[in-house]
């Protein structure tokens, strides 16, 4: 009986060591099973900021691909300006009002000489504006516009609807207004110049008007406000009343005032 009882504990202590190595080994398993997760998830973490560094990438790729067809637009328009200039495309018309420029064409050194072409009408302008200025005229105002090259008057009227009528999206024009300001008991004259580049003219176009302003203020010179209009709706009557009552005394041609 004994010698079956310590048979039986042998298998027993047999058994039980065996269950030990398995329960080990099971954590083992158990323990590299976690290892292998938390490595899983630390390279998940690293393919995210990968990924998020590759976004990136792209899109600094995509800035600079953009910023490099914008300068190749740039560099177009200013080839297409300087072959305007050097080549007389606009015009072949020379006056006394002809000016010379430097002209540098698309960033490379250059010293030619270069002209740009646009002349006045100097007769009728002055006659033009002299007229709006008269206390004897019902003239009140002028338009000037481009006949080519020459910048003429193109319209006289004392209607200030009409006036309104004197400007297309596809013109470039100066104007040039004889107002009535005050009351009953102070009344008085106050004048105003007016550019007008239309929603539609070409960007050389619009570039050239300071230049082109500045010619035709050789003539007209004496005003109380400039402005400078781009659309219809700035063409206002009691806009341009506003501006005048904000000028207050004139302003012999040095003053800009923009609605």
């Amino acid at each position: 009986m004994n010698l079956d009882t310590d048979r039986i504990d042998k298998q027993y202590t047999k058994l039980q060591n065996q269950i030990d190595k398995l329960s080990n080994s099971q954590n083992n398993v158990i323990n590299k099973f976690d290892l292998l997760t938390k490595n899983v998830d630390d390279m998940k973490k690293i393919l995210n900021q990968f990924a998020e560094k590759i976004t990136l990438l792209e899109d600094a790729t995509t800035e600079r691909r953009k910023l490099s067809n914008e300068m190749k637009i740039l560099k177009s328009r200013v080839d297409e300006l300087y072959t305007i200039v050097k080549d007389g495309k606009e015009s072949s018309v020379k006056s006394d009002d002809v000016q010379d420029v430097d002209s540098c064409h698309s960033g490379f050194s250059c010293s030619s000489k270069v002209t740009m072409t646009t002349g006045l009408d100097r007769d009728t302008i002055r006659a033009a504006y002299e007229d709006v200025r008269s206390d004897n005229s019902p003239t009140e105002w002028a338009v000037f516009k481009f006949e080519g090259a020459r910048i003429i008057c193109s319209a006289r009227g004392s209607d200030f609807s009409e006036f309104r009528t004197q400007f297309s999206d596809d013109d470039r024009a100066f104007g040039y207004l004889r107002m009535q300001m005050g009351d009953e008991m102070s009344k008085r004259k106050k004048f105003m110049f007016v550019t007008w580049v239309g929603p539609n003219v070409s960007v050389i176009n619009r570039a050239k008007m300071s230049t082109d302003k500045a010619i035709i203020k050789d003539i007209i010179s004496n005003f109380a406000v400039e402005l400078q209009l781009e659309n219809q709706a700035e063409i206002d009557i009691d806009q341009f009343k506003e501006a005048l009552n904000r000028a207050g005394g004139a302003n012999y041609g040095t003053g800009v005032r923009d609605l």
